[in-house]
């Protein structure tokens, strides 16, 4: 606060000092001149009270999304993926199923993805009026020892 008050005192009194100048000058050739000297005074006063901190002005830390704890973001990032990947082999599968003339209720894939990107169907659950025809061909597609469960019961 007497940073503020000590820098209000001294552009008065710059200012004040100008306006004294102007009176003083103010006929002679040597007006412009003096009134340029003035105000580079007060631009050096005014700027000198900035640099020496006499008026810090302080932007607070914000942290939102800034977090170290990333692990969060992370497993987010890693359930949508699952969910994700788990949604596209369903739709694979409806289709293949639908080619074969096999209309599906449900299809619903659980999957798991490792670090090194490999993925990993542990289930289909399936629902549809010819359940084991529907088993046969999923079972032919991802490998015949995927666990495919009746979604119905």
């Amino acid at each position: 606060m007497e940073g503020i008050v000590s820098a209000a005192g001294g552009v008065c009194a710059v200012s004040a000092l100008i306006c004294v100048l102007r009176m003083i000058a103010g006929g002679t050739r040597l007006k412009g001149q003096a009134e340029l000297i003035m105000k580079l005074v007060l631009a050096a006063s005014v700027i000198s009270l900035f640099s020496d901190g006499a008026v810090n002005f302080e932007v607070p830390e914000v942290n939102i999304g800034s977090s170290k704890d990333h692990s969060t973001s992370q497993q987010l990032y890693d359930d949508e993926l699952i969910r994700q990947t788990g949604e596209n082999i369903s739709q694979v599968l409806r289709g293949q199923l639908e080619a074969s003339g096999i209309e599906a209720e449900k299809i619903e894939t659980e999957v798991n993805i490792l670090s090194d990107g490999s993925i990993i169907i542990n289930r289909v659950i399936i629902s549809s009026a010819d359940n084991e025809a529907a088993a046969e061909i999923i079972r032919s597609s991802l490998g015949q020892e995927t666990e495919v469960v009746n979604g119905n019961s």
